[in-house]
């Protein structure tokens, strides 16, 4: 009896085992489909296109255009809102966007086909929770929030911080606004300049009775380049600090060579000069003397060169002046100008910023003060002063154009000059045009084109070229309230 109980033990230790093994394997199999089928998912709501709708203000023209985004900044907006409708699709448990996040899911709630035919791919039916301020509302927020960043971390690694932290494109610059605005600065320190000349004008005046005026101005001059060279070299160490403070991940360090352009620039007209030439390039686009069309071989990769086809197609044969026009109308065009400009009003608002400009403000108004007063003694005296009346107009034109530059030149010089000095962007510009335009400028340009600007720039001379307009109104009025998050089935 003991062999067969023997015998009976080991098939009933076997059967388990092979049961437990079988337990192991459809666990690992049902894993792996699962697997499987997100993957299979996340790549199809990657490659889902929200600008398949055709028209000049597709999605992504108009979520940039709404909010002032960069183009990198929007794609990037757009590629975390995926990730988020992917996580509302496959957690358990609740989840919420951040602030940039749910803008994208505003902005997408509008264009209603395409959020249905969203969602249908997701098999899932995502509905927007509207925040109420209710408390027991705010702690489930809260906790959505912290499972979030859970789920997140599982299954894409660490949120970035541009998207999902800041509130807006602009927080990751750290830039704290000033308390006195510029234009207040100003004025007060014209009445404060006023006020000095007086007693400064007592002070000097014993000094000035023994200068002649040959020697006051080459010694005036002297100070003055002094000046200039010192805080020429200030300033800009100023700005490259300042740009250095920016976050790592701020759409400052992902602007695109038109974007870049636009920045060295400041002309609008510039940018759209780059998708043009690469469409004369590639024989898209015809250029006969003054006038250009679009050829029978149409090829157009960007959304930048396939509006500029499309306004070709409408318009036919068309001088370049009339083109550019057009072109500098259209949100896609417009909305480079207008998020950068947006950009640069919010450095030259900042405290950092005003800090610099009144310094440069103090050290002009005490180099203004010199032939100011020197001025006022030779009158007072009977003395010729024309001499010092053409420095006193020379020095005040050159100190308007200065802090004028001032206010441009992290824009105009600084950020371009970063990209500019790295060899990887120098490296991109042997494969991809549009960095070989932004770093040698017209040298990139086709020789017929070049030609083409050269006398539109003529014809132009005088007026102002086009900067950001006004963007194009929303449909839907004003956007809802903040959102909380979204829930499971």
């Amino acid at each position: 009896m003991l062999i067969p109980i023997l015998s009976l033990q080991a098939t009933f230790t076997h059967s388990r085992r092979f049961f437990g093994c079988s337990i192991v394997i459809v666990l690992y199999l049902s894993i792996a489909i699962k697997i499987a089928m997100n993957n299979a998912l996340w790549s199809s709501i990657l490659h889902f296109d929200f600008d398949h709708t055709p028209g000049n203000y597709p999605f992504s023209v108009r979520l940039a255009n709404e909010n002032r985004w960069t183009k990198s900044f929007t794609e990037n907006a757009i590629i975390e809102y995926k990730k988020f409708m992917y996580l509302a699709t496959v957690s358990k448990v609740m989840i919420s966007p951040s602030a940039i996040v749910d803008v994208v899911w505003h902005q997408h709630l509008i264009f209603s086909k395409s959020y249905h035919d969203f969602c249908r791919l997701l098999g899932k039916d995502i509905q927007h929770v509207p925040a109420t301020h209710n408390k027991a509302q705010l702690e489930q927020f809260k906790r959505a929030g912290e499972q979030t960043k859970v789920q997140y971390a599982e299954h894409f690694g660490q949120q970035p911080e541009s998207i999902w932290t800041d509130g807006n494109m602009l927080d990751g610059l750290n830039l704290a606004p000033a308390k006195v605005k510029p234009g207040l600065m100003i004025l007060f320190g014209v009445l404060v300049f006023g006020l000095l000349l007086i007693p400064f004008y007592y002070l000097l005046k014993p000094i000035y009775t023994h200068i002649n005026n040959p020697y006051f101005i080459l010694g005036f001059a002297a100070i003055a380049l002094a000046a200039y060279v010192i805080l020429d070299l200030y300033n800009k160490n100023r700005m490259k600090a300042v740009l250095h403070a920016f976050d790592s991940d701020s759409f400052v360090c992902q602007l695109t060579p038109l974007e870049l352009v636009f920045l060295k620039t400041q002309r609008l007209s510039e940018v759209i000069g780059g998708p043009v030439n690469e469409l004369i390039n590639n024989g898209t686009i015809k250029v006969t003397g003054q006038m250009i069309s679009v050829s029978n071989t149409i090829t157009a990769e960007s959304a930048e060169q396939k509006q500029v086809v499309e306004v070709l197609q409408e318009s036919g044969r068309i001088y370049y002046r009339r083109l550019l026009r057009i072109l500098e109308s259209k949100p896609i065009f417009r909305n480079v100008a207008s998020s950068l400009t947006a950009f640069q009003n919010h450095f030259n608002q900042s405290k950092v910023f005003v800090k610099l400009f009144s310094v440069n403000f103090i050290v002009f108004a005490f180099l203004l003060m010199l032939p100011l007063i020197r001025m006022a003694t030779g009158i007072e005296r009977n003395k010729p002063v024309i001499q010092v009346i053409i420095v006193v107009i020379a020095l005040l034109v050159f100190i308007i154009f200065y802090l004028r530059r001032l206010s441009l030149m992290l824009c105009k010089e600084t950020i371009p000059n970063w990209y500019s000095s790295h060899a990887q962007y120098k490296q991109r510009a042997a494969s991809d045009w549009q960095w070989n335009y932004f770093l040698y400028g017209t040298a990139a340009l086709n020789a017929s084109f070049f030609a083409i600007m050269n006398y539109n720039e003529r014809k132009r001379w005088g007026s102002a070229d086009s900067g950001s307009g006004s963007s194009c109104g929303s449909s839907c009025g004003s956007s809802c309230g903040s959102c909380g998050g979204c829930g499971g089935d």
